[in-house]
């Protein structure tokens, strides 16, 4: 039974620095490091060269240590098909900071399970508040008579639809031929929103060694 590192940062302008400080122990301990240098947390942590070379490498008892759960997902769609493939696979993760230390998020236990479903209700009411906000903020704004940036291709009530749409995993490119419009109309729309400071979802998961696919964003 191994350790394993998993390091991941969103832009070329950030670094690992704080997660390499707060693995240090286990990197000294000759523990082995796996990477995702500039990749997007809307990428789901299965579909990550990096993370699924991890997999690849990991034996039944192994531990994926992060230095905190962002570093491997932030969504309740990457949650809900990470954790199936590593109880499957006999895997154990453990976050060093955080809320969430301390437990193995792979457990299969009911309290894990519970703490799990929490997490999970707590992003999906984060989802929920962000399109509720966005309904508002384009309702007022339209009732003060104000235009915001070029004229809107989709009303209101379709551009707030767009958001949950997206929020809830369709991908910029369906949502741009369900709605008739450009991609860069929807990309536009979301921007406007805020939606992607908070990018969760994809499309198409190719599967891996046998696991079933999971969906997987639009790049």
């Amino acid at each position: 039974m191994a350790d394993r590192i998993y390091l991941r940062h969103s832009t070329d302008k950030q670094t690992d620095a704080r997660q390499r400080h707060a693995l240090a122990a286990l990197r000294a301990s000759g523990a082995p490091v796996y990477e995702d240098p500039a990749t997007s947390s809307r990428q789901l942590s299965l579909d990550r060269a990096g993370f699924t070379e991890l997999l690849h490498e990991a034996a039944v008892g192994d531990t994926i240590r992060v230095a905190d759960a962002a570093r491997l997902f932030r969504s309740v769609a990457d949650i809900l098909a990470l954790r199936p493939v590593l109880i499957r696979r006999g895997l154990h993760l453990r976050v060093e900071s955080g809320l969430l230390s301390g437990i193995d998020l792979a457990s299969d236990d009911p309290g894990t399970k519970m703490m799990v479903s929490v997490l999970t209700a707590v992003l999906e009411f984060q989802r929920d508040m962000i399109s509720e906000n966005t309904r508002e903020g384009v309702a007022a704004a339209q009732a003060s008579g104000k235009t915001l940036g070029r004229p809107a291709a989709l009303d209101p009530g379709k551009a707030a639809d767009v958001v949950t749409a997206y929020q809830e995993g369709a991908a910029i490119k369906a949502l741009a031929r369900q709605h008739q419009v450009a991609p860069k109309t929807i990309r536009r729309i979301l921007d406007n929103a805020q939606a992607r400071q908070f990018p969760d979802q994809l499309d198409t998961l190719p599967p891996l060694n046998g696991d079933k696919p999971h969906p997987e964003a639009d790049p």
